[in-house]
């Protein structure tokens, strides 16, 4: 599925959209599920109905709950669980002591043959709750909510930090993020979002498990395990790197302005997200740096091969791929302001077709062309600062 390391730093890093996820082609039951007994008969029924279409008709349909804001206004959040894999059903066994809610574990996966290795893409749990009036009995709801109800938390401006047991908070960092927000609205001239939750937690495996997902695919390595995720249209942060914390600015960037700019250009919506906030907690002025010095370890790469997933260089490549998205932001900010950049983030197509258009916004690039281009000006940003 996945052909480079740096491809899979910019599916799993990418922000979550919410959206239409793809039906589950098949369902199967694990070897724990008993459907002779009625409760797990009901949720069963009710859970395949839900992964024959799983987007957000599943509210009015009367499957998915709205017992609370999160489950009311977004359903499902884990929708990059939903890529067309094959579920099956593990165990449904109940959530709490003394609670009639049920916990539904799906495992998404495929075996294309038997005795092969299973390709597993997820491991879900939702929630079951009891429904009187629904077409079963029962509705799947949202594991966030119900997870982090006990956790300590923190106002700061429009943001409200959820912290999981045993992570330190910062309050200058709150407030100083806080203020970053609400600048970038003003930068960008954006509506900001009426309340941002941002969850801290130890790593992402914890901040995935916090909605639901008690596996995920990460990279592998010395620099994977730790990071930010973020569901712009949920308002949602989750920051799983406790070196950095609350300032963990990335993805409040992209909390702030997807939700009204839309657009479907990674080199804007990256970029801009670097340029502002940095990567995997290191500013932009650090990430300018390590993309010049892996230009010169890698001086054949080209920024299409870069920008496309195919460079060499394991986590290295990815983050060149992030702070060359950075580099083309701050090269149109400077040539055209942010009317440019927001020419730019209409832009759409493959990292290719972006190239081939990038000089209506940065100008000629002379006898250089686009990769000497992209050389000269991230060494240029790399020694000014």
């Amino acid at each position: 599925m996945w052909h480079s390391a740096a491809t899979v730093g910019l599916l799993l890093l990418a922000p979550i959209v919410i959206g239409a996820q793809a039906p589950a082609p098949a369902v199967g039951l694990g070897f724990g599920i008993d459907t002779t007994i009625a409760e797990v008969h009901d949720i069963v029924a009710l859970t395949r109905a839900y992964l024959a279409n799983p987007d957000s008709t599943a509210r009015r349909r009367g499957l998915w709950s709205v017992g609370t804001k999160l489950d009311a206004r977004f359903g499902d959040l884990v929708t990059n669980a939903y890529q067309g894999f094959n579920v099956t059903i593990l165990a449904v066994t109940p959530a709490f002591p003394g609670d009639s809610v049920y916990a539904v574990k799906l495992l998404h996966a495929n075996s294309p043959k038997t005795g092969e290795p299973v390709s597993a893409l997820a491991l879900e749990r939702l929630f079951a709750v009891r429904a009187s009036g629904s077409p079963f009995g029962w509705q799947l709801a949202g594991a966030l909510p119900r997870l982090t109800r006990d956790w300590a938390r923190r106002n700061a401006g429009r943001i409200t930090f959820w912290y999981a047991p045993g992570q330190i908070q910062s309050p200058s960092k709150a407030r100083e993020t806080a203020t970053f927000v609400d600048s970038v609205g003003r930068l960008f001239s954006v509506r900001l979002p009426e309340h941002i939750d941002a969850y801290v937690t130890a790593s992402t495996d914890e901040a995935w498990r916090t909605m639901g997902l008690d596996f995920f695919p990460d990279g592998s390595g010395p620099e994977t395990g730790f990071g930010g995720r973020s569901i712009p249209r949920a308002g949602i942060v989750l920051i799983g790197d406790p070196r950095v914390g609350e300032d963990y600015l990335h993805e409040f960037v992209h909390v702030v302005l997807s939700p009204t700019l839309n657009s479907r250009t990674a080199a804007f919506n990256e970029g801009v997200a670097v340029w502002l906030g940095g990567h995997d907690g290191h500013p932009v002025t650090e990430m300018y740096t390590l993309l010049h010095k892996y230009q010169l370890a890698h001086p054949d790469v080209t920024i299409a091969q870069v920008l496309g997933g195919n460079s060499p260089g394991g986590s290295e490549a990815s983050n060149a791929m992030y702070t060359t998205d950075a580099v083309i932001v701050e090269a149109i900010f400077h040539r055209t302001g942010i009317p440019g950049l927001l020419r730019f983030a209409n832009v759409t197509g493959s990292a290719t077709e972006v190239l081939a258009r990038l000089h209506e916004f940065i100008g000629p690039t002379d006898t250089r062309g686009i990769d000497g281009w992209w050389r000269a000006e991230t060494e240029r940003l790399a020694k000014a600062h």
